[in-house]
């Protein structure tokens, strides 16, 4: 097989395979923080700016590696004539959280945090109403938590997050070089009945306020 024959089928091996010389690739744009988020509840949204996108290439992919801690205050009342809380096969109301990112499009981001569902177990046995809603007294907690070592143990939580979906990629694509997003929360006590409560009746509760604090340690655009 003489050299014009190899040549010819290398080059239609390279073309078959789609082969690319990595000269020809574009670097991955990589911002490394830490662009820190203001703290955030629902009652009070918070806000976090990112290095936009500025290649000429299209942007393909977004990873973000994002750090968030999360605090609350709740108040508990048992309304109930008997003790129930966490006995007589009923559990305890859990605090549920997640974080929506809103981005200056109009839509909503995802940054990969997880959502939070916490069991109400580390509080006192609420004892049997005393005729008075205030949240204290034996029938009544009122708990302010800025920092669950069970649910974080190492304070932050990190997260490594991939997007590759056109829609979510295109707001890290904005013409003033920040990527502006808008941290809302949700939150509220989840109170399943004839699991975590006797009845709707048994429990009052107020979530006072349960915010997350963010800060994204690296951006990379591919």
């Amino acid at each position: 097989m003489n050299w014009k024959i190899l040549a010819g089928l290398w080059l239609v091996g390279a073309i078959v395979l789609g082969g690319t010389s990595k000269g020809s690739r574009s670097r991955p744009q990589v911002h490394e923080g830490p662009f820190v988020g203001t703290s955030a509840t629902e009652e009070d949204p918070g806000e976090i700016a990112l290095p936009a996108y500025t290649g000429s290439a299209p942007l393909a992919r977004v990873q973000l590696t994002v750090r968030h801690h999360i605090s609350w205050r709740v108040r508990f009342e048992n309304l109930d004539g008997f003790v129930w809380w966490g006995q007589n096969g009923w559990g305890y109301p859990t605090v549920y959280s997640y974080p929506w990112f809103h981005n200056e499009q109009g839509g909503v981001t995802v940054f990969g945090l997880p959502s939070w569902s916490i069991l109400q177990c580390s509080l006192p046995t609420l004892g049997a109403h005393d005729g008075v809603l205030d949240y204290a007294g034996a029938s009544g907690v009122t708990s302010t938590v800025l920092w669950n070592q069970c649910a974080q143990p190492d304070y932050w939580t990190t997260t490594t997050y991939t997007i590759t979906e056109p829609y979510a990629l295109a707001p890290f694509r904005d013409p003033d070089g920040v990527a502006n997003f808008n941290i809302r929360p949700m939150a509220w006590v989840q109170e399943d009945v004839g699991m975590m409560v006797p009845t709707a009746g048994s429990l009052a509760s107020s979530l006072d306020w349960f915010a997350w604090d963010v800060i994204v340690d690296r951006v990379q655009y591919n």
